[in-house]
């Protein structure tokens, strides 16, 4: 390879990657902390009893089409009781946002159904299931994200527990194309790398 033909090759190089990694960079994607809406029955004595449910948020980065994360403890559930030594149960329906503020402002809702039995305030089981628990949600910069919530059961001492969520990346932003200006940058050096390498020859 001659001298020009190398100078030419490396400028060309060099925009190529600079146009690839223009759209090969990892996004942060951040989930809100919130609400769920949780409605139903409950029956508990002594007291009375209720679920409580919150979006505890998160925040996760994602750079390629396919790659998945976990979010184990998205959801937080909790029986709370007005006494301590309260024996029932509750059934409810559940609605959820899901409210991303980052890599731009969007949304995706989810609905199940879910229920509790108490003992004494102490030994709990609960069980969860999402009628409605897949989706995606669309990014105004171009990415595409699938998300998919966990369904749960659950047996154990105490009155709270945590679900979780899988997200993963569905759509990246299109390359950009390189503009012309670039294109004309990038024949400009070529040339100059060429006339260089004529005017040394001339000179010797």
């Amino acid at each position: 390879m001659t001298i020009r033909k190398f100078a030419t090759a490396t400028s060309l190089a060099a925009l190529a990657s600079l146009a690839i990694a223009s759209g090969a960079s990892a996004a942060t994607f951040t989930i809100d902390s919130g609400d769920i809406t949780v409605s139903g029955a409950d029956f508990c004595v002594p007291g009375d009893c209720t679920l409580d449910g919150a979006v505890n948020g998160g925040t996760f980065d994602l750079s390629s089409v396919g790659e998945s994360v976990t979010l184990n403890d998205l959801f937080n559930w909790e029986i709370l009781v007005t006494n301590p030594l309260a024996t029932g149960f509750g059934a409810y329906g559940i609605n959820v946002t899901l409210n991303f503020s980052s890599p731009s402002s969007a949304s995706g809702d989810g609905e199940g159904l879910g229920g509790f039995v108490t003992l004494l305030g102490t030994v709990s089981a609960g069980a969860l299931l999402w009628t409605v628990g897949t989706g995606s949600v669309d990014f105004a910069e171009g990415y595409q994200l699938a998300y998919e919530l966990h369904d749960e059961l659950e047996f154990g001492i105490g009155l709270e527990t945590t679900t979780g969520a899988s997200f993963t990346l569905t759509q990246i932003p299109a390359v950009v194309p390189l503009p012309a200006t670039a294109l004309l940058l990038m024949g400009g050096v070529g040339a100059l790398g060429g006339v260089g390498y004529r005017r040394r020859r001339k000179a010797a």
